[in-house]
């Protein structure tokens, strides 16, 4: 139920309709675990996703449990870390292969913009040191470092 009430707040806020009476329904939601079991989806999908979109759900993850985090802000959060993770999506990457990937990156897009002046700088240490456990150290080169 907290699944679908986030990903309808995801939808809906992006068609920039009015969201509030989803967000009441969250009041009383308990976030450290909905982002326990966001952990168990990262980790259970990492590996399929790659490291580069693990980071933008680790990133999530991690400012998910920011108490400074609005509830609004919060479902969005736990929105994208599903439906990054979830293979089932608007545009199924399986069916239609890189296409299925655009959803994605706009959802993700959308996401960080809304969230990006809550990752600090511990929030990206936390990422890359995880990142590093999962796939090892990361080598930059000239033309990786051109892209960030």
């Amino acid at each position: 139920m907290i699944i679908t009430i986030c990903l309808l707040i995801l939808f809906y806020s992006f068609l920039k309709k009015p969201v509030g009476s989803f967000v009441h329904k969250l009041k009383d939601v308990n976030w450290k675990e909905l982002a326990s079991d966001a952990w168990g989806t990262i980790v259970k999908y990492s590996k399929r996703i790659g490291r580069a979109a693990t980071r933008y759900a680790l990133k999530f993850y991690y400012v998910m449990q920011d108490d400074k985090l609005s509830a609004f802000e919060k479902a969005l959060v736990y929105a994208g870390i599903v439906y990054i993770a979830v293979p089932s999506d608007l545009l199924p990457e399986r069916i239609l292969g890189l296409l299925g990937l655009v959803d994605d990156a706009a959802v993700v897009a959308w996401i960080y913009k809304r969230i990006e002046k809550s990752i600090t700088p511990e929030v990206e240490r936390k990422v890359e040191d995880t990142l590093n456990d999962w796939f090892g150290p990361e080598i930059v080169t000239d033309s990786v470092a051109d892209f960030r």
